[in-house]
């Protein structure tokens, strides 16, 4: 509550012509911290080796209140994950705060995440996207022109104004698209999923909370 309070915001980060590798997460981890509210980010020619569970993580949950948007992601080369390419996860990663932000103002806003001309090799999971609350969906998601190899295709969930265009990955088994409450562009064909399994909402306080 208090970084909530506060709202000091990461945002306009740049990240360009890195090589990464990450022997216990993410490469690249957004989150889970997320109370004062993330914006802007920029990720582009950028190579990732090796990663104990995706190259990129988008994370939070119930709880945090404050925002994730504008997320670009364009041109990286991936490999080496034990994961898979991208996962994002707002419904329970990380601590609950001691002071929570209670109720739907507490579910982070999240909006505009695109990824764009994405090279992965030997690839776990091509997109994790189930774990989004559906009181908050997913408001703009966009996965343009993904070639490779993959074991497994994309996975979204409570998702508004997606669009999925130019993914040529072989490899995979099941279908390559699976969604629950997705809407938008380049979902023909799309296969059911079950929706995420939603954590209970964060209570409100006996007491207001007080910044210190």
């Amino acid at each position: 509550m208090e970084a909530y309070t506060l709202l000091k915001t990461t945002e306009d980060v740049h990240i360009a012509n890195c090589t990464f590798a990450d022997a216990i997460f993410a490469c690249i981890g957004i989150g889970s911290e997320t109370s004062g509210g993330i914006r802007n980010v920029r990720i582009e020619h950028c190579k990732f080796v090796r990663a104990r569970t995706f190259a990129l993580y988008i994370k939070s949950r119930p709880g945090r209140g404050a925002f994730i948007e504008d997320i670009v992601a364009d041109d990286l080369d991936v490999s080496g994950t034990d994961g898979g390419f991208l996962r994002f996860n707002i419904l329970g990663s990380g601590i609950q705060d001691q002071a929570p932000v209670p109720g739907d103002e507490g579910i982070p806003t999240i909006r505009n995440f695109k990824f764009s001309n994405i090279r992965v090799k030997d690839c776990p999971v091509l997109v994790d996207g189930v774990a989004v609350h559906p009181n908050k969906p997913l408001d703009g998601f966009s996965l343009i022109n993904v070639t490779g190899t993959c074991a497994k295709g994309i996975a979204l969930a409570n998702v508004r104004n997606a669009r999925i265009e130019g993914i040529k990955v072989t490899g995979y088994a099941g279908p390559l698209i699976g969604i629950s409450k997705v809407t938008g562009k380049g979902l023909a064909g799309a296969a059911a999923i079950d929706p995420p399994k939603v954590p209970e909402p964060v209570p409100a306080p006996a007491q207001p909370y007080q910044l210190r």
